[in-house]
């Protein structure tokens, strides 16, 4: 299935995050350390790449990263606030579904990867400590 992205004309407000390449994934690990308000928050990373989820307020912002939200018409797809594919959004959910069991899922357009959301985990210095050491492995 192959699609074009368009810019996003009504973007939605953010929920999360994500980092993308290891410089600016340890600049959001950095921030989420930093951070008054981590029990409001939920963590996925994986080689090179960290997600970051909560309440608006409570995101940081990183220079690089991109701000991702579901959207109303597909609410198991999460996308950057500022682009959407150029095809329906609740088509698209059911094709990923088919491929990649297990919902929510966040669809980037660079780099090119559908990443679950199901396994999302707090926030916590113990978590972000598992990264960082996974990482210098």
């Amino acid at each position: 299935m192959t699609w074009a992205w368009q810019d996003d004309p009504a973007p939605p407000p953010p929920q999360g995050v994500v980092a993308a390449g290891r410089e600016c994934a340890q600049r959001l690990l950095a921030c989420i350390a930093r951070s008054t308000q981590p029990d409001a928050l939920m963590v996925a990373a994986s080689t090179d790449l960290v997600v970051l989820t909560g309440p608006e307020a409570c995101l940081p912002w990183v220079d690089g990263a991109l701000y991702i939200a579901p959207r109303a018409e597909a609410p198991s797809l999460w996308l950057p606030t500022n682009q959407r594919p150029q095809i329906a959004l609740d088509l698209l959910a059911k094709a990923v579904a088919r491929l990649h069991p297990g919902s929510p899922w966040l669809l980037l357009r660079t780099p090119a990867v559908v990443v679950p959301l199901q396994r999302l985990l707090p926030a916590s210095a113990t978590v972000l400590e598992q990264v960082r050491r996974r990482w210098a492995a």
